[in-house]
């Protein structure tokens, strides 16, 4: 597999440099925040720790708000670079893509990615019960903050410490521009604190 990717401006290489737990990305239309997404995901994959069989084990989820959008343009974009000629994808709910890549140094990277889309309660029952390297939430704004949250918990669980635990584990967001008093805003400190919360709700 040869992948020729240059981040699309400043702000996209920023965001792939940065070690923190949780990330965001936040950009006009059609600029380029998904695919650097995924890029970002197979990235983290490939520098994985091997275990002692020589393997890079990651297993990360992909969330989008509504199935619709998940399968035209989440996946889509996915498999715009990542094709079946890397490892089978699975058409059923959860829709999986087993990821499989020998690498030059005699390494093999073993990458499991499950697209959910979260618009059922059943569907936020499946995100609690997945042991995740990594989630990628594409289209944050449009995702309840108790949902990042609850991401949040999941992640860093695989690969077991039996296999050395994660290189890395986080979450990284993407989204257009929300509304001015939307959770994304108030996190990154571009937004004072809404007077109307408790003291207690400020912490949350």
């Amino acid at each position: 597999m040869q992948l020729n990717y240059i981040p699309p401006g400043k702000v996209a290489k920023t965001f792939m440099k940065d070690t923190a737990f949780v990330r965001g990305l936040r950009g006009p239309v059609g600029s380029g925040k998904s695919v650097t997404c995924c890029m970002e995901i197979m990235r983290k994959a490939v520098a994985q720790k091997p275990n002692s069989a020589n393997i890079r084990k990651s297993r990360w989820a992909v969330i989008r708000n509504t199935n619709p959008q998940l399968k035209t343009t989440t996946i889509k974009t996915w498999r715009d670079w990542f094709s079946d000629d890397l490892g089978k994808f699975v058409w059923s709910p959860p829709y999986t893509h087993h990821v499989c890549i020998s690498l030059g140094d005699k390494t093999t990277v073993e990458l499991e990615v499950i697209f959910l889309a979260l618009d059922k309660q059943e569907d936020i029952k499946k995100l609690l019960s997945l042991e995740l390297t990594g989630i990628w939430v594409n289209e944050a704004r449009e995702i309840p903050k108790s949902i990042i949250d609850a991401c949040t918990m999941r992640c860093g669980r695989y690969p077991s410490m039996r296999d050395g635990g994660p290189s890395w584990y986080g979450v990284i967001m993407d989204t257009n521009a929300p509304a001015e008093d939307h959770w994304w805003g108030i996190m990154s400190g571009e937004v004072p604190i809404p007077e109307y919360l408790t003291q207690d709700e400020q912490l949350l």
